[in-house]
């Protein structure tokens, strides 16, 4: 396997997770998606179409609907994403369980992140915590100008500083590329497969419900059979579910007299997805591994046979 990804990176997104202002609050209720389009034989739904109405948690949506394999599509209510669930209230909770009937959630947060926010318990739903970066990898030296910003408690100057290393596309590579990646991602789709029985819902989530979620819904999505026009568009919808977060962002690295690349950076990790961070993240599973299916198959351990019954089980 190709290393050359360093684990520093690992250390900015702990930095940008902890640090940066949470936006698990904020609702999708803007009313600024777009229509239901097509694009040739592939369905993109819409920000409107997919939410769940789930009190207390941001980025709170399904895969219902969408088209994979053999022409069949999604089950509603039954894969569910979102921000993280620590402020989650009575009444979410109570859907989770009596509309959903919700039999996992799995947690790719750090178990800092989950001991600082943890979820709020649903009734009936097992939480599995699947650390996409392993605590491990946080001893290593930072560097000096992260860790002066860190010591100073300036939320703004460590956003700054991550923005300034460009650090996020090669934590999207580092999800997918490193051991302690590959093996959360696995145990989510062995339990998927072998645990999760027909008509039974999941959901999945990290902080913001964006970039390690997103990674694990990309990955199911390919594994279901999707093009990658539907997964890219499904990555993308967070930015339709966050808005004002994201133009609160903007505008506060203009005023920090951040770069344009910078200010992409920046956005990026407090409220956004970009489409060049799903690109390089799937590049370098291209590059490493030939493509993604033989990555599904040899680093994550599914089997043809287990995306066959994952299929069956999820697609109508």
């Amino acid at each position: 396997m190709n290393r050359k990804l360093t684990r520093g990176a690992g250390l900015l997104l702990a930095a940008a997770l902890l640090l940066l202002p949470s936006c698990a609050r904020q609702e999708d209720d803007q009313g600024q998606t777009p229509p239901e389009q097509t694009q040739g034989e592939t369905t993109v739904i819409s920000a409107e179409t997919q939410k769940i109405d789930l009190e207390g948690v941001g980025n709170a949506r399904q895969l219902g609907g969408y088209l994979c394999a053999d022409g069949r599509r999604v089950k509603d209510g039954v894969l569910l994403r979102s921000g993280a669930l620590n402020a989650l209230t009575e009444a979410g909770a109570q859907t989770l369980a009596e509309q959903y009937h919700l039999r996992y959630i799995f947690d790719f947060r750090m178990p800092s992140e989950r001991e600082a926010q943890p979820d709020v318990e649903v009734p009936g739903a097992e939480n599995l915590s699947l650390s996409v970066f392993s605590t491990a990898i946080y001893g290593e030296k930072i560097p000096g100008e992260l860790r002066e910003a860190m010591a100073s408690g300036d939320q703004g100057q460590v956003a700054v500083t991550l923005a300034k290393n460009q650090g996020l596309t090669t934590i999207y590579e580092n999800m997918l590329l490193t051991e302690e990646g590959q093996q959360a991602y696995a145990a989510f789709f062995r339990t998927l497969v072998d645990d999760v029985a027909e008509g039974e819902a999941v959901l999945w989530h990290c902080t913001q419900g964006k970039d390690r979620a997103g990674m694990a819904s990309a990955l199911l999505l390919y594994a279901l059979g999707a093009d990658e026009a539907t997964v890219k568009a499904d990555y993308l919808l967070t930015n339709d579910f966050y808005p004002d977060l994201i133009q609160q962002s903007t505008q506060r690295a203009q005023a920090l007299g951040l770069t344009e690349e910078e200010t992409r950076e920046f956005v990026a990790l407090a409220a956004a997805v970009d489409e060049g961070f799903f690109d390089a993240a799937m590049d370098s599973v291209r590059e490493n591994y030939g493509s993604v299916q033989s990555y599904l198959e040899n680093q994550l351990g599914l089997s043809p046979e287990d995306q066959t019954a994952l299929r069956d089980k999820f697609l109508a």
